[in-house]
């Protein structure tokens, strides 16, 4: 299967299972800042963002954040850890007011005993995450950081489909594994060479951001 991704890998499954899965489906209201999982907790659902926005990431113990991505509506989560070792692989939080459509796992694999298809579907999401993991480890080893920032701004752009992106300093730190510091020195680099204007967490891309 190609071009599947978060948002559309049921579109490839039959009506039936279209049906089954969305049949199957609670709905939940997560407030601002709250917790949907935590790191190593249980994997046992599937996640439909309706509204709002999700993020995915980690605290280290001395303080310090990573993140991995932002998530919206329209879009599914909770692939890796239902298919690997049954445990969340990071902690997911609510950016905003969120409405989420949850699905347990047992009855995806209920489902997908007549659907081979949605096997496939969800084989390809985890080889498209594999891809987009291994390319940032890739960009981490060859690329300077003005490339990677550059890369990242892309990259949230087409998070947010916008080109004003709502993001501090702080967030692309814990984003690319720097320092804010470092961060605020190559974005005045690229306000310099007017590529962006910078404001309070926020950055509007004038010129398409890239290696």
């Amino acid at each position: 299967m190609k071009n599947v991704n978060f948002r559309n890998w049921l579109d490839h499954c039959s009506h039936e299972t279209r049906r089954a899965v969305h049949g199957k489906a609670q709905a939940s209201c997560i407030p601002k800042g709250g917790l949907i999982h935590e790191i190593a907790d249980p994997a046992q659902e599937l996640y439909f963002i309706e509204s709002g926005t999700i993020r995915f990431g980690a605290t280290h113990e001395g303080g310090k954040e990573l993140i991995v991505r932002d998530l919206g509506a329209g879009d599914w989560f909770g692939f890796i850890g239902c298919l690997g070792p049954g445990l969340r692989p990071n902690a997911a939080y609510a950016r905003s007011e969120t409405r989420l459509r949850v699905v347990n796992w047992k009855d995806v694999e209920e489902i997908g005993q007549t659907d081979p298809r949605l096997w496939q579907a969800i084989a390809a999401v985890l080889a498209g995450l594999a891809d987009h993991f291994y390319k940032n480890f890739e960009n981490t080893v060859f690329l300077s950081l003005e490339q990677r920032l550059k890369t990242a701004l892309q990259q949230i752009s087409k998070w947010q489909n916008t080109r004003k992106l709502r993001v501090s300093q702080e967030e692309l730190a814990a984003i690319l594994g720097v320092t804010k510091e470092a961060v605020g020195l190559h974005l005045n680099a690229l306000k310099a060479k007017g590529q962006v204007q910078l404001g309070y967490r926020s950055i509007h891309l004038l010129e398409k951001a890239g290696p």
